[in-house]
């Protein structure tokens, strides 16, 4: 089915949900809608819709007094994440509910992740957002905040297949394979490309690069000739982006699966005498890529939307506590920012 008649059949599905729901309150102790319907069975598991959609459908959520909005996220230090934490915490104090963000200190930290989210429901949490850095780290937690009548969504990366959660932001597929169409349009006659990959573990390194080399098998004069992991880092980035340079120094364009690395891959093309000559296209759109594609050492980025993948988590617990059917997936698709837009997203991220 093409992505314009997914769209289309998603709308009027919207529009009919919006219109047959029947309007159930949450009880006082969180336990989900008063009408006894469970939050797993509010859920259509399959269904994918943009959230312009379903926001045009269900409407502005209402907050039941006691709200409390909690997102378990990764290590602030990366700027992306903190961008989904303001819209989180922005869409939260708009409406009027108490918000709460718990952060762990590395990008790896599992376990630290766990606790947290452990943590977060011994403390008043009515609604749980999260972004897992393990596919599957947070299902027990998810499991324990579903029996409560707590909703559980999460936020971009480490969509899980646990019945009953939620999930907001985009496709990493698609993502991937938006860098690979990208650099097929800039590279007509084709060329080597290499990729730089994200922490092994995580489920958006892992379908970044599976959608990315999806993307490839389509344009046959693109041939990948190097792909290693760089864990997020971005001096591990710049290490191995020059040595994939040096082994292949006829490289037309990287793929980076964050902007973080692509910094690095960045800084390795230009010590290689080859900025400009070598495409670099990395993930997310932050603000400092944005720079990066406006001095010409980035060429590209696909771009992400943060803050409204954070006010899509908060809105969709609202409308499952107020008792309305919602799709499984809140689409928040990216898309590319090169020379040709970056003028438009000169600040912070959408």
């Amino acid at each position: 089915m093409s992505t314009s008649t997914r769209r289309a059949l998603a709308l009027g599905a919207a529009l009919a949900l919006g219109a047959g729901l029947a309007g159930c309150s949450a009880t006082p102790e969180g336990e989900g809608p008063s009408d006894g319907t469970s939050i797993v069975s509010l859920v259509n598991g399959d269904d994918v819709q943009p959230y312009e959609d379903v926001l045009a459908a269900l409407g502005e959520p209402e907050v039941p007094e006691g709200t409390k909005v909690c997102y378990v996220t990764r290590t602030l230090s990366n700027e992306y994440w903190s961008f989904v934490a303001d819209g989180v915490q922005n869409r939260a104090k708009e409406l009027g509910a108490e918000v709460q963000v718990f952060a762990v200190n590395d990008e790896a930290s599992i376990t630290e992740q766990l606790d947290k989210a452990k943590s977060a429901l011994t403390q008043g949490c009515t609604i749980l957002l999260a972004s897992p850095i393990s596919a599957t780290g947070l299902d027990s937690v998810f499991s324990d905040a579903l029996a409560k009548g707590v909703p559980a969504i999460v936020l971009n990366d480490a969509k899980g297949t646990l019945e009953g959660v939620i999930y907001s932001g985009p496709d990493a597929l698609t993502t991937g394979r938006t860098a690979a169409d990208y650099i097929a349009e800039k590279l007509p006659d084709g060329g080597k490309v290499a990729m730089v990959e994200g922490d092994p573990g995580s489920s958006n390194a892992l379908n970044r690069g599976e959608g990315f080399k999806d993307g490839l098998a389509e344009h046959s004069n693109l041939e990948l000739v190097a792909s290693q992991t760089a864990n997020w880092d971005q001096t591990k980035a710049q290490d191995i982006a020059t040595a994939m340079l040096t082994a292949n120094p006829d490289i037309a364009a990287f793929y980076v699966q964050n902007d973080g690395m692509a910094f690095g891959v960045a800084t390795a093309v230009e010590r290689a005498g080859k900025t400009g000559d070598i495409l670099v296209v990395g993930t997310d759109g932050i603000p400092q890529a944005k720079t990066e594609i406006t001095n010409g050492r980035m060429t590209a980025t696909v771009s992400q939307k943060p803050n409204q993948e954070g006010a899509a988590g908060v809105d969709v617990g609202l409308w499952l506590l107020a008792g309305k059917e919602v799709p499984g997936w809140i689409e928040v698709p990216a898309f590319i920012v090169d020379e040709a837009n970056v003028a438009e997203y000169a600040e912070g991220m959408p």
